[in-house]
Order: structure tokens, then C-alpha cells, then sequence
């Protein structure tokens, strides 16, 4: 089970600008992103933006309702793609 402590501060960083309702600190790995505030477009809008930061293609197996589900899902399909020091909170 994915917790908040697993989820880089970056990703999170990353994550709440395309969530109107949510703040840095104040997610959860168990948040509903579409309550958060992400709708389809948003999704789109996340997707390019996580991909030209981290420099990664998420394979279309991946861009599914369950991926963008909630922020732990979404953390485990990219985290899996992302080699762990491009998430350096240093």
C-alpha cells in the first residue's frame, strides 16, 4: 500500500497544479483525483505536463480510468517509469 511518505514531494508538486481543490501537503495517496478536482481535459493537461517533466512516454496500457483513479494509483504507474532520483526532494 502506497503512503503519503512514499510519494516524492516533486510528483505531489507536480500533481496540485492540475488539482483546483487539493494542496501539496493536504493529499493523500487514497484522494479521488476526479473529486480533486481533475476532469478530462486536466487529465490531458496532466499527462503532458508529468511526461515533459520527467522525461518519460506513459504507455497507453497505462492511460485508464484506474490510472488517474486516485493520486496512490496514479503515483504507482509513474514512480514504476521513473528512475527514483529525478525524485530527489533534496
Amino acid at each position: 500500500m502506497v503512503t503519503t511518505m512514499d510519494i516524492p514531494h516533486t510528483f505531489r508538486k507536480t500533481l496540485v497544479t492540475h488539482l483546483p481543490y487539493a494542496t501539496d501537503e493536504g493529499i493523500a495517496p487514497t484522494d479521488d483525483l476526479a473529486a480533486l478536482g481533475l476532469d478530462s481535459m486536466g487529465v490531458v493537461q496532466l499527462l503532458t505536463d508529468l511526461e515533459e517533466t520527467y522525461g518519460v512516454d506513459l504507455p497507453d496500457e497505462l492511460i485508464t480510468e484506474e490510472t488517474f483513479e486516485t493520486v496512490g494509483s496514479l503515483w504507482a504507474a509513474v514512480g514504476g517509469l521513473v528512475p527514483a532520483e529525478r525524485f530527489a526532494d533534496a
